[in-house]
């Protein structure tokens, strides 16, 4: 019987405005604002279809989720790997590896490659390796 009782649902947020949790509501908020920033401020025929859109966009990030993942999070990764520099590791284990990196290829060498061993990990190993 413990004796501290856990609390339950630790992964929800709390609803801070009406049902809305605060995330939710400042994407809301910030969706309808810019919406009618460009709805005064820009000739009616092109304001109301990116109106629509912006406001749709805050629809999405304050309540889509795929995968279980909210959308802004989704959003955010991939801008970080618009920007970031990239990575491309290309080959079949046991085989030669092709690091591009930023439109340059460089090639591996098979001892670069080794897994280190050391100190009790390298024990470990040969132990499993000689079955001793």
């Amino acid at each position: 019987m413990p004796l501290v009782t856990l609390p339950q649902f630790t992964e929800m947020e709390a609803k801070i405005v009406g049902p809305l949790t605060f995330k939710q509501f400042l994407f809301i908020l910030v969706s309808v604002v810019i919406s009618v920033f460009l709805y005064f401020n820009l000739p009616h025929s092109i304001s109301l279809p990116l109106a629509a859109i912006v406001f749709g966009i805050g629809i999405a990030f304050a309540f889509l989720k795929i995968g279980g993942i909210p959308f802004y999070n989704i959003f955010l990764a991939w801008l970080r790997s618009l920007f970031a520099p990239k990575t491309w590791i290309w080959g079949k284990k046991g085989k030669e590896i092709l690091l591009l990196k930023e439109m340059e290829i460089k090639k591996m060498e098979k001892e670069k490659i080794g897994r280190k061993r050391e100190g009790a990990l390298k024990n470990l190993i040969t132990k499993i390796e000689t079955k001793k």
